[in-house]
């Protein structure tokens, strides 16, 4: 948040983009200004604009400038850090008309490394037509699904401002760490033990830096360092389905549990290893799990459990849950202590997980090697020919596959492409989401491939 108290936006990419049209037409007469200063930086200008009766801090950005020899990296760096250094979200703006440049590539690098918020614009999309030939590329930023604009028709425009409002702090719970800690939510039914593995956790490293409690019903989040890690722990109340939640503040307790997912890096699901998996249980994995936030199963009570094997039970597990096989699976008991830290140390492996980014190259060596479209075509029609695959999200983990016809898709080929991902990349504890788009007709004969 913004020394303001409200979201700053930065608009940022290379010269002749059309940064300062994108600017004027989202402060233009469309939407109410209600204050304007110059910043003492070059080429800044910042407006108070409000978008769909939200206030934010629109800052125009010069440009950055390509140079000739090393220079080109002191000069993005510069600028970078400038952009990052006062804003909340990062509004990367692109140019249709010229594709993705070198520059665009090392630009989106940078930014994705500050753990900021970004949104992908592209500028000069002026019709439907351009919109399906010219931005298929920009997926290959890994910045999610990019907004195709034009600043000089206003086209796009809405779909951006919702883009825009999506990504929007809330200011009651804005963080003011310089660093960003990993945020690991515990989450689960009532009485499985998440406040006393949350304690065990905390008993074992004695370093809180800051802890903010509410009622008893409350989200607690605390602050501590582990290994030179530091960690935002997030302890929840307990979730259960709204039959079973007899008083209003009880469901404000699970929509403030659902909201700490939301907010998490790793969800660390606790269930009652005497209880098994309870319908419960699935409906909050299930939720996790379409959060796209990391994931893993920790199977808590183990100490109560006899002449069970973790093998066999994890197997139940999955018999249960058949996605929890991309899932780490850890048993401890909270009130021994056994286990628990053990179980707490994959949340930082799941988040280096969630942090990779596979480049367009290694994706290619990829397909060439594992040939999706050599699976059987479906019974009534003709086998999806692929042309790429790309990664085009990071948190959530997201892959976009250009095919010839998205009819021709099945799920099989979607469960193939994500089983193979998983099985050539590090991915556990982690959601994949396959998404296909057409690729463009006129380019069809010539990027091809099996």
């Amino acid at each position: 948040m913004g020394n303001r108290g409200v979201p700053v936006v930065s608009i940022v990419g290379r010269p002749n983009v059309g940064k300062s049209s994108l600017f004027n037409r989202i402060a233009g007469k469309r939407h109410a200004v209600v204050g304007e200063r110059e910043g003492t930086t070059r080429d800044r200008i910042e407006k108070r604009v409000e978008i769909k009766g939200k206030s934010l801090v629109l800052v125009d950005t010069g440009g950055f400038m390509l140079s000739g020899g090393s220079e080109i990296y002191a000069l993005v760096k510069k600028q970078v850090e400038k952009a990052v250094g006062f804003s909340d979200i990062l509004l990367l703006l692109c140019d249709g008309a010229s594709g993705l440049l070198p520059l665009d590539t090392d630009l989106a690098r940078k930014l994705r490394k500050s753990g900021k918020k970004i949104v992908l614009a592209v500028n000069k999309i002026d019709n439907k037509k351009m919109e399906e030939e010219n931005l298929f590329d920009f997926y290959r930023l890994g910045l999610g699904e990019p907004f195709g604009v034009s600043c000089l028709h206003g086209r796009g425009m809405k779909k951006l401002f919702n883009g825009i409002l999506d990504f929007l702090p809330d200011s009651r719970g804005a963080e003011t760490e310089k660093s960003s800690p990993i945020k690991v939510a515990i989450v689960g039914r009532p009485n499985v033990g998440k406040s006393s593995f949350l304690n065990e956790v905390l008993k074992e490293e004695r370093a809180i830096v800051h802890e903010k409690p509410g009622t008893t019903r409350d989200c607690i989040d605390t602050y501590f360092t582990k290994d030179g890690i530091s960690f935002l722990l997030i302890d929840t109340a307990g979730m259960r389905h709204k039959r079973k939640v007899p008083r209003a503040v009880d469901i404000y307790s699970m929509m403030r549990a659902r909201d700490s997912i939301g907010r998490s890096d790793v969800a660390l699901l606790l269930v009652d290893g005497m209880d098994g998996i309870t319908a419960d249980d699935i409906k909050i994995f299930n939720h996790i799990r379409e959060s796209g936030r990391g994931l893993a199963i920790i199977v808590n009570k183990w100490d109560l459990v006899k002449g069970a094997e973790t093998s066999r039970y994890e197997s139940a597990v999955i018999k249960r849950i058949p996605e929890a096989r991309n899932f780490p699976v850890a048993f401890v008991s909270a009130k021994t202590g056994r286990g628990v830290l053990k179980a707490f140390n994959l949340a930082p492996a799941i988040k280096s997980n969630g942090d990779l980014f596979i480049d367009d190259r290694t994706l290619k060596e990829f397909t060439d090697e594992v040939k999706p479209g050599k699976i059987a075509a479906p019974r009534r029609g003709t086998a999806p020919r692929f042309y790429r695959i790309t990664q085009s999200g990071i948190f959530p983990k997201e892959f976009s596959v250009f095919v010839n016809d998205t009819r021709s898709i099945t799920p099989v080929h979607s469960a193939f492409i994500e089983n193979r991902l998983r099985e050539r990349f590090p991915l556990l504890g982690v959601p994949v989401r396959i998404r296909f788009k057409r690729f463009p007709r006129k380019k069809d004969r010539k990027r091809g491939i099996n």
